[in-house]
């Protein structure tokens, strides 16, 4: 009885139970790997997250970012970095004329869209558009709380290589929300920030877990994760069993993230023309559970089809001002839809024509 408590023998048991666990739920000749892990590093182009919280706490958004692009670095077979419009790429692109100062102006709250944009031009895989929906402080200032979620999208596939253009309905590679917390911290009486990017990080890590296919398990810190036997074992038995689990659901070939039957669009859109601007509105949705991460609005002129518009609609807006109209006389038409945090999108809304002259 001895020997089976020792060390070697307890891990060489928790292995044979992994490599078991595996080739009974797995498939054969399954690979799991990150994208680009046989051919290179996949590059990861990371946008600014927006701070939704409306907390009036500066800096979470920059927290949040840096928090994402270090966790997903993190991650084998990635390579992140964030989205500057001062970066050495983006001049390049603009000095060249493959990019125009407009689109890199935009681009620190870009949309999906121009996101994919600009990341086809300066030759990256992957796209990560992020928001903060929540920031909570416990009453007695000694933990946070914090709420990340958004959405990758690969650029293969979602911008044709022929043309560069954005196909109108790209398509989200996976999608995450996640929560962190920072470690409880009994008599702390200093600021919220170290609280505040902690838990960051906490969220961080989980998204950039989902955003690799793997499951998004909880940061625990390194004190905490001490252990002998097959209690030191027993966490990653469990994770190895998620994950394979997640695998095998993963190939009965289910669909990609779309509309689901609560995922409910906004009603009584209208259009209306003023002086030099078209003003939206809308209702919100109604009968869900689902929580909104944004709106997406999409623009027709003169009907040469949808183009999204590169702006950032928040989860409490009933409507969006349109300040970026023509000169001269066109006819517009516009279509909204609801994107919620749990990566589903509604079915779109759409307004009449309209012809306006600014």
């Amino acid at each position: 009885m001895h020997a089976i408590r020792t060390q070697n023998t307890t891990r060489s048991i928790c292995l044979f139970l992994i490599v078991a666990l595996l080739m009974t739920i797995a498939p054969v000749g399954l690979v799991m790997a990150a994208p680009g892990s046989d051919e290179g590093t996949a590059s990861v182009l990371v946008f600014p997250v927006l701070d939704e919280t409306e907390s009036g706490i500066e800096g979470l958004g920059h927290k949040a970012t840096i928090a994402l692009e270090s966790a997903i670095n993190n991650q084998k077979g990635f390579s992140a970095t964030r989205y500057s419009k001062h970066s050495a790429l983006v001049g390049r692109a603009v000095s060249e004329g493959r990019l125009r100062e407009v689109d890199v102006e935009a681009g620190e709250t870009a949309a999906k869209g121009l996101a994919l944009f600009i990341a086809n031009v300066i030759g990256m895989d992957y796209v990560v558009l992020a928001s903060i929906n929540s920031v909570d402080i416990q009453e007695d200032g000694q933990a946070a709380k914090v709420i990340l979620a958004g959405q990758s999208y690969a650029v293969k596939g979602n911008v044709d290589e022929a043309s560069g253009e954005v196909v109108e309905e790209p398509k989200v590679d996976k999608a995450f929300g996640t929560a962190g917390e920072s470690s409880p911290r009994a008599g702390y009486e200093g600021g919220p920030g170290p609280l505040i990017s902690e838990a960051m990080r906490g969220a961080a890590h989980k998204a950039a877990a989902t955003l690799a296919g793997k499951p998004p398990t909880d940061v625990t810190p390194k004190a905490q994760q001490r252990g002998t036997g097959m209690g030191k074992w027993l966490p990653y038995i469990i994770a190895v069993a998620v994950l394979a689990l997640g695998v095998a659901s993963a190939n009965k070939n289910d669909p990609a993230p779309g509309p689901a039957e609560q995922a409910t669009p906004i009603t009584n859109l209208s259009i209306e023309g003023l002086q030099t601007n078209i003003r939206l509105t809308w209702n919100a949705p109604t009968g869900t559970t689902l929580e909104i991460l944004r709106y997406e609005i999409w623009r027709n002129v003169d009907g040469a089809g949808f183009s999204i518009l590169p702006v950032t609609v928040g989860p409490d807006a009933v409507g969006y001002t349109d300040t970026g109209v023509l000169t001269g006389t066109h006819t517009y038409q516009y279509r909204v839809r609801v994107l919620y945090t749990s990566g589903v999108a509604s079915e779109y809304k759409y307004t009449g024509n309209l012809t306006f002259t600014r």
